[in-house]
């Protein structure tokens, strides 16, 4: 049987399926980038921490879930632009199990999250596939580089689009 695939908000009764398929997705995408005994580390505590404070705050409405049937399969979520902290808004991630890639989900939940808004994000250098999907959205380099060391050193770049029409 088939299953319709929606994006609809996230919701604070989410949390703990947010937790586990953030994890799970966090998983597919960076588990060939770190090692073994670093992947093994990483527990849902932290993430449903991060959840439950996230969908309880002022920014819960810009929070999204991708769903399949009545199972979690996806995420996204950003931040506005707030005076001092962000210039713009900020992707600060999207996720998407590899089951339910190349679907359209993944544009649905970027739709969701930003929709026409001028944003940036940070996306894993060794990340080409992802690169790719933001360029198609009018995302570009903006020659930004960090290195993130709570994961082992991995490299990350920036990205920013204009707003769009």
């Amino acid at each position: 049987m088939d299953h319709i695939c929606r994006v609809r908000l996230a919701a604070p009764e989410d949390a703990e399926d947010l937790a586990r398929l953030h994890l799970e997705c966090w998983r597919e995408t960076y588990g060939h980038l770190l090692s073994p005994g670093f992947m093994a580390s990483q527990g849902v505590e932290g993430r449903l921490a991060m959840w439950r404070h996230l969908l309880a705050g002022p920014h819960a409405c810009r929070q999204y879930v991708a769903a399949d049937g009545g199972t979690l399969v996806g995420f996204a979520g950003s931040l506005p632009p707030e005076d001092g902290v962000r210039e713009q808004t900020e992707l600060w991630g999207i996720y998407l199990l590899a089951s339910h890639q190349g679907r359209g989900l993944g544009q649905a939940l970027l739709d969701a999250a930003i929709g026409n808004e001028q944003a940036g994000l940070w996306v894993a250098e060794e990340n080409p596939r992802a690169q790719a999907f933001y360029r198609r959205n009018g995302f570009v380099f903006t020659g930004a580089r960090d290195t993130v060391e709570d994961w082992e050193g991995q490299a990350e770049v920036r990205m920013a689009r204009p707003a769009r029409r």
